[in-house]
C-alpha cells in the first residue's frame, strides 16, 4: 500500500464550477465534509482568455488548435463520446481538488512535434508549481463495469506532455471509486483498467508524477519513444503493468523515477485477463531506486507469474539491475533477459546500489533454504550470459567493473534519496545517444524474436508502428 498523504487545502470535495464548455455537460454535486471549512475559489489562477471544461460529457468533445483550457472539476467522458484534442492545445489545471479525466469513451491526443499538447498547472499558481509538488488527478481510463465489456475504449496520445499530475486522491477520483487507491493516497499520471481496450502513447513526456507515472491494471499496451522522469516519490515506478497487460514498452527513457523504470506483475488476474506479456526493450534508465529504501528498485522488476522479453535496455546509474522474482513465470523461455548494458558512477555498493543482481532477484546458485537461488542451469536460460557485468558466459562470476557506455553528453549528479531539487538536474541538457566508438553500439540483439506479437496496430484511425530491435542498447542509438 502506498503511503499516505495528506491533501493540505481540502481533501475529499468535488468542485461546483460555475463555468462548463460544452451544453451536454451535467455536473455531480459538490462534496464538503467540513460545513465549517471554507470552500477555495477553485478558479483562482485561471489564466485570463482560458475555456472553462469540466462535468459529464454524453457528446463528443473537441479542445481545439491553439486554444486554451481550464480543468477545475472532474471531465468525465462518457461511455460512446470521444474527447479530441488537437495539436498546440494547453489545459491548465487548477491545484485546488485533484480534477482528473476520467475516460469512459475514448480520448485521441495527437500533438506534433511542431506543436506539442501541454497539460499542466497554472503559473499564475507559483506556489504549486515546485519540484515534487503534485495537485491533479491525470488521465484514467474508466473502469468497465463489472460483467459488462468495453472493447472500443481507447486513449491515444502522440506528442502530449503531462505534468504535476497523480496528486492525493479523494472520493471522487477513478482510482478510489474502484478500489485500487484510498482518499489521500498518491495517484497516477496516467491509469487504465480494460483488458480489451487499448493504451498508446509516443514521444509523450510525463513529468513530476506523485504515484507510478503510468499505471496499468489490464489493457493492450503500445508505449514508445516516451520521457518519463522524476516519476514517484518513495515507492513508485515510471512505468507499472499489472494482471492483465499485454503489448510493447520501448525506445523510452526513464529518469530519476523512485523505484523501478519498469515493473510487471500478474498477481490477481481475473476471469478473461490474459497473463501480463510485455516487451521490453531498447530503453534507457538513468538514476532510478535511489528515493526508494531497502534492497528494491533501480531499473526493471518482473514478478508474480509475469513474462516477458527484457532486452537491449541500458542502465546507467541507478540502485540496482533487473530484478527476475523466484515467482516469475520462468518456465522455459517465457522470461528472458539479454543484451542489456549496465553502468554505475555513483557510490553505492552491492547493498546500496549499484549491486546488478538485486538480493531478492533470482541468483545461479544452488541453496534449498532460499527460493531466489534457482541453480545454475535455470539462471543463465533465463539471463542468457549477455549482461555486461558477467566475466564469462555460464560462469557465476560478475563484475563491477564496467566500461563507460560513452554517451554524447552526460552529467554526473550523487544519488538522492531524498529528492532534494537542489540536486537534481535537468535530463533535457543531457544528450544520452552514445557516441560511435561506445562499447554498447551492437552490443545487443536484433535478431530475438519478441515473445508476443504486436497487439496495438492501431489507434482512433491511426496506424501504430511497432519499432524494431536495435542491437545498439538504449533508447536512443548513437550519433
Amino acid at each position: 500500500m502506498k503511503q499516505n498523504f495528506i491533501y493540505r487545502l481540502l481533501a475529499f470535495i468535488l468542485l461546483s464550477a460555475s463555468v462548463v464548455f460544452s451544453t451536454s455537460c451535467t455536473k455531480d454535486e459538490p462534496i464538503v465534509d467540513d460545513e465549517d471549512k471554507e470552500v477555495p475559489d477553485f478558479d483562482k489562477g485561471q489564466p485570463e482568455g482560458s475555456i472553462s471544461i469540466g462535468g459529464r460529457m454524453s457528446n463528443d468533445l473537441t479542445l481545439e488548435s491553439g486554444e486554451e483550457y481550464w480543468l477545475a472539476e472532474n471531465l468525465i467522458i462518457e461511455e460512446g463520446a470521444t474527447l479530441n484534442v488537437e495539436e498546440g492545445v494547453t489545459v491548465w489545471v487548477s491545484p485546488y481538488n485533484n480534477p482528473e479525466i476520467v475516460v469512459h469513451g475514448n480520448m485521441y491526443a495527437w500533438g506534433t512535434e511542431a506543436q506539442p499538447i501541454l497539460f499542466t498547472l497554472s503559473e499564475n499558481q507559483p506556489n504549486y508549481f515546485d519540484y515534487g509538488r503534485v495537485n491533479w488527478g491525470g488521465i484514467n481510463g474508466g473502469q468497465v463495469p463489472e460483467g459488462a465489456t468495453r472493447p472500443d475504449q481507447e486513449i491515444g496520445m502522440t506528442y502530449v506532455t503531462i505534468q504535476y499530475a497523480g496528486g492525493p486522491m479523494n472520493e471522487n477520483s477513478e482510482a478510489v471509486r474502484v478500489g485500487k487507491l484510498e482518499p489521500g493516497e498518491l495517484g497516477y499520471s496516467v491509469f487504465f483498467n480494460n483488458n480489451q481496450g487499448q493504451l498508446y502513447m509516443e514521444n509523450c513526456t510525463v513529468e513530476h508524477s506523485g504515484g507510478d507515472a503510468v499505471y496499468v491494471e489490464r489493457g493492450k499496451i503500445a508505449l514508445f519513444h516516451n520521457a518519463v522522469a522524476y516519476a514517484g516519490t518513495t515507492e513508485d515506478e515510471a512505468f507499472n503493468f499489472k494482471q492483465g497487460t499485454i503489448g510493447d514498452c520501448a525506445f523510452n527513457l526513464m529518469y530519476s523515477a523512485a523505484t523501478n523504470g519498469i515493473k510487471i506483475n500478474n498477481s490477481k488476474p481475473v476471469e478473461d485477463d490474459q497473463q501480463t506479456n510485455v516487451n521490453m526493450y531498447n530503453n534507457t534508465m538513468a538514476y532510478c531506486g535511489w528515493r526508494r529504501d531497502g534492497e528494491r528498485g533501480g531499473s526493471i522488476n518482473i514478478e508474480k507469474d509475469a513474462r516477458g522479453r527484457i532486452l537491449n535496455n541500458l542502465i546507467v546509474n541507478s540502485k540496482f539491475g533487473t530484478k527476475v522474482d523466484p515467482s516469475t513465470d520462468i518456465v522455459g523461455n517465457n522470461t528472458l533477459v539479454k543484451g542489456n548494458y549496465y553502468y554505475g558512477h555513483v557510490e553505492g555498493g552491492h547493498d546500496k546500489g549499484n549491486g546488478y543482481l538485486p538480493h531478492h532477484g533470482i541468483q545461479p546458485f544452488e541453496d534449498d533454504q532460499d527460493d531466489t537461488s534457482v541453480g545454475h542451469d535455470t539462471f543463465w536460460r533465463v539471463f542468457q550470459g549477455t549482461c555486461n557485468f558477467f566475466i564469462d558466459r555460464e560462469v557465476n562470476e560478475w563484475t563491477d567493473e564496467l566500461d563507460d557506455p560513452q554517451f554524447v553528453h552526460f552529467i554526473d549528479q550523487p544519488q538522492n534519496p531524498d529528492g532534494d531539487a537542489t540536486k537534481e538536474i535537468n535530463y533535457k541538457d543531457l544528450d544520452l545517444r552514445l557516441s560511435s566508438t561506445s562499447p554498447g553500439v551492437d552490443y545487443g540483439t536484433d535478431n530475438m524474436q519478441l515473445l508476443s506479437s504486436q497487439v496495438v496496430t492501431e489507434v482512433g484511425g491511426k496506424t501504430v508502428t511497432r519499432p524494431k530491435l536495435s542491437a545498439t542498447v538504449g533508447a536512443f542509438g548513437s550519433n
